[in-house]
């Protein structure tokens, strides 16, 4: 009997527009988590470089101390021993009164006193500064381990981003336009201008919101805080800069500070921060009118967005003044 001839292999299936939109956006999502851990991990290095340089300070601030306390000790010794004869012995025989063999006396006292309390300050300045440099150094061995795993995390944001390039590339350009509009329904400049947005509640607020318009068009890149691309909490960190309130440059940083108010337009101000997905991993400002600017994903560009097209992805808001 002839043997049952093989099936033909059937070619892999280009795969759908949907499909690959889908991709995207999970992609978009997991970028903007790791994006967030990234900023996380830059903004926990600064403060451990920060308190390395600080300790490193203190410890030259304590050697200085141990370095001077020495000096004192050593002149304080140079001096008894120049004076070798003014011992008690000494003191009796070339004292002329009683009174001034007590004087004498009394006056070798304080100097031992004396002698006794350099020493001790000497032991003191020796043990601070030893441990303010050990300090230092460990400090400085935490900043640099931190500081290395933070290049490995860009790696990973950066093959994370490369994929996602890909597969954007895998849309005609077209598909790709449409794409971007769903995922950053952005609305133009010009037709925000026209509008009468509700003003700030204070300076600082106004001023916040006016600097996150003036960047608007500028490209999105990870770990960018300006003056020329922005990411997400980049953006916010630096608007309320202008407005003179320091922030991280970490959205879930940035949620902690303030107080938090109804992510609803009825009760938002322009000026709060909008923040997006659990774990947090987004956050926008509000200009009123019920939108925001956001410096949104890899591709894109800091635009204005309806805060409408985002609802189901809200976590919270916060206001700041």
């Amino acid at each position: 009997m002839a043997a049952a001839a093989a099936p033909h292999s059937q070619p892999h299936a280009t795969p759908s527009v949907t499909s690959v939109q889908k991709q995207l956006g999970e992609l978009a999502l997991k970028n903007s988590q790791l994006v967030e851990k990234f900023d996380q991990a830059q903004v926990a290095v600064g403060k451990r470089e920060k308190a390395a340089a600080a300790a490193q300070v203190a410890a030259l601030q304590a050697n200085a101390a141990y370095n001077a306390a020495h000096a004192q000790f050593t002149q304080l010794i140079q001096a008894q021993y120049e004076s070798g004869s003014f011992g008690a012995a000494g003191a009796l025989l070339d004292s002329s009164s009683n009174s001034n063999y007590l004087d004498r006396l009394q006056t070798l006292s304080m100097l031992s006193t004396h002698s006794a309390e350099v020493v001790q300050q000497v032991g003191e300045a020796q043990t601070a500064a030893s441990r303010a440099a050990k300090t230092a150094q460990t400090l400085l061995v935490s900043a640099r381990s931190a500081r290395d795993a933070l290049a490995r995390q860009r790696k990973d944001v950066q093959a994370q981003i490369t994929k996602y390039q890909s597969l954007l590339a895998t849309l005609n350009s077209a598909q790709q336009a449409d794409y971007r509009r769903a995922q950053n329904p952005s609305v133009n400049v010009s037709t925000v201008q026209t509008m009468h947005l509700t003003k700030a509640g204070s300076a600082a607020a106004q001023r916040a919101v006016q600097f996150a318009l003036a960047q608007v068009g500028k490209p999105y890149v990870f770990g960018a805080a300006g003056p020329d691309s922005y990411d997400c909490s980049g953006l916010t960190m630096r608007a309320w800069q202008a407005g003179g309130v320091s922030l991280p440059h970490s959205a879930a940083g940035q949620y902690n500070y303030g107080h938090h108010v109804p992510a609803t337009v009825a009760a938002l101000q322009p000026g709060d921060l909008i923040f997006f997905y659990q774990p947090i991993g987004h956050v926008t400002i509000y200009i009123g009118n019920g939108l925001m600017v956001s410096a949104p994903t890899e591709g894109g560009n800091v635009s204005v967005v309806p805060l409408s097209a985002f609802d189901g992805s809200i976590t919270g808001a916060t206001r700041l003044t």
